[in-house]
């Protein structure tokens, strides 16, 4: 830790005491008399602290992958790095915290009437670290003829959904979408590098930070003085190599980082009053229960809804997950601009889905706990709920929850773990999710911030496993993929939802939390949320006596 932040503890120390002091004088100060009319002696307050405010100056340590690519930020194959690469490039447009569109290297943005071919106009004010020359058009293809080029990258998906950009002057740039829409704009939130970045020794950009520094175990990033926006309050950054989250945390609990970013559910042990900050943030990462439109119950409306009801979130939430999950109905994250609240509309109510279940024919006919369909076919209402088998045993541990509050409605669950690996070839549980060897299966997924949710509900989408078809969904899903302004993209969304939770081709569960974990030193710490968990970083400061 550095001695700006070492000190802060000792400093606190000092201020804790000299109020106690203040105190202990207040109260020592009466005294009983015995005159009848007791005197009444003022009560002496200590002056109260004034509220920190933002000054420059100071720095902060963070940890980065060991062995990672520092040099391009189209390689990122890691969110640390994208942390990194985050306070160094910039990109045309950026996300705020509630996945909205927002000005970066563009100034001005203006599309045809086709709706198809956008022109940009770059920011006169950007410049590059380290000559201060400005960001040109040229910059700006280079940057996506490679997106476009790479077989597969973090960015594969930007760069689907474009279909050329060209170069208008030196400052103005044409991008032509393979689709109308505003939705085609969050392509434009790549990171954008120099066109002679081939050559580069060193990552030069033009964000709130440069690199002053860089070796394979640390980078250091300075304060950039000729920032398009105002120069960022901490004078450096630096990232130190760790080789996982875990060694990272014990190397802040060791004081040699001041802040970690981590999805680990015990991050809360660490918060300590005035010592250690524990900021929980929103992730796009949602917990899916997919339903195999194979299986003749799960066709079944009712069924579906019943299952919904049937599972008590909150109760997983707070004993798996450690309370860092937030439920939801759709795939909309519960914090977007395009989320409708009026969406949430499963909660857990037994008796509902008991009801619906009744509806449809299953009762317990032979008294043994477990419901029956009392057609032709008296078959018990049994499904195999497929999970990952990994060292993190959390969805599997949700996985049987589920399990176990489905059985007190009388329906039979088997739990079947099935091992999951990077590597395509060892992935059974992939295996066994594409080639529909479910009824039910418990995923994680990891949901763009345009909120497209296409390849979840078209009947050919590429994350549609459950084989749910919807004529009215597809349309729905196309609608908002083509709106052409904001008004038009939130009301597709909203009734996207409305629709989704009418017929329930999966089960949203709950979103993840991950947390960032701190010195209380550091302060200004706001509007954090991945996948950018750094974005405001050139607000924070160092809280200390003098500010």
């Amino acid at each position: 830790m550095n001695e700006s932040l070492a000190t802060t503890n000792h400093k606190r120390l000092k201020r804790v005491l000299a109020l106690c002091l203040v105190l202990v004088a207040a109260f020592s100060s009466v005294s009983c008399t015995k005159t009848e009319q007791p005197q009444e002696t003022p009560i002496v307050l200590p002056t109260p602290t004034p509220a920190p405010v933002p000054a420059q100056g100071g720095e902060i340590t963070l940890p980065m992958p060991a062995n990672a690519d520092l040099l391009d930020p189209l390689l990122v194959n890691t969110e640390e790095m994208l942390n990194v690469f985050s306070l160094i490039f910039e990109g045309l447009l950026s996300v705020d915290q509630t996945s909205a569109l927002t000005a970066g290297l563009a100034e001005t943005w203006s599309v045809d009437e086709t709706g198809r071919v956008w022109t940009v106009k770059l920011r006169n004010s950007a410049r590059w670290h380290d000559n201060n020359e400005k960001v040109t058009a040229a910059d700006v293809k280079y940057t996506y003829d490679r997106v476009k080029s790479m077989a597969s990258s973090y960015y594969a998906y930007h760069a689907a959904k474009i279909e050329s950009v060209d170069v208008l002057d030196d400052y103005t740039v044409r991008f032509t979408m393979k689709k109308a829409g505003l939705s085609s704009l969050y392509a434009l939130t790549v990171p954008v590098m120099r066109a002679d970045s081939a050559s580069a020794t060193m990552p030069v950009g033009t964000g709130p930070f440069r690199v002053t520094s860089m070796t394979g175990e640390r980078i250091e990033l300075s304060a950039n003085e000729t920032w398009w926006k105002q120069r960022p309050y901490l004078d450096k950054i630096t990232f130190l190599a760790r080789d996982n989250n875990e060694t990272a945390l014990a190397s802040y609990a060791a004081g040699q980082l001041d802040m970690v970013p981590t999805s680990a559910v015990t991050a809360g042990k660490y918060r300590e009053e005035g010592i250690t900050t524990v900021y929980d943030i929103l992730t796009q990462n949602a917990e899916i229960l997919v339903f195999n439109s194979a299986n003749a119950a799960l066709q079944d409306i009712n069924v579906r809804k019943a299952l919904a009801c049937g599972i008590d979130r909150g109760t997983i939430i707070t004993n798996i997950y450690m309370n860092r999950a937030q439920a939801c109905d759709v795939p909309f994250a519960p914090d977007s601009w395009l989320y409708d609240s009026s969406s949430k509309v499963y909660d857990y109510d037994p008796d509902r889905a008991l009801s619906l279940l009744l509806e449809s024919g299953y009762k317990d006919a032979d008294g043994d706990g477990y419901l029956e369909e009392s057609g032709m076919r008296y078959e018990e209402l049994k499904f195999t709920l497929l999970v990952t088998d990994t060292a993190d045993n959390l969805r599997e541990g949700a996985a049987n929850e589920i399990a176990a509050q489905l059985g007190k409605l009388g329906i039979q669950i088997e739990v079947v773990a099935a091992p999951y690996s990077l590597t395509e070839a060892d992935n059974e549980f992939l295996k066994k999710l594409s080639s529909g060897e479910f009824d039910l299966a418990l995923c994680g997924f990891n949901l763009a911030r345009d909120g497209i949710v296409s390849q979840f509900v078209d009947a050919n989408g590429s994350q549609n496993y459950g084989g749910f078809s919807s004529d009215k969904l597809t349309t729905l899903a196309e609608a908002l993929v083509t709106a052409a302004d904001e008004t038009a993209y939130r009301s597709a969304a909203s009734a996207m939802q409305q629709q989704f939770v009418q017929e329930l081709p999966f089960l949203t569960l709950y979103f993840r939390l991950n947390s960032i974990v701190y010195d209380s030193a550091i302060q200004g710490v706001s509007g954090m949320r991945e996948p950018d968990t750094l974005r405001t970083a050139d607000k924070w400061y160092l809280y200390t006596q003098s500010n």
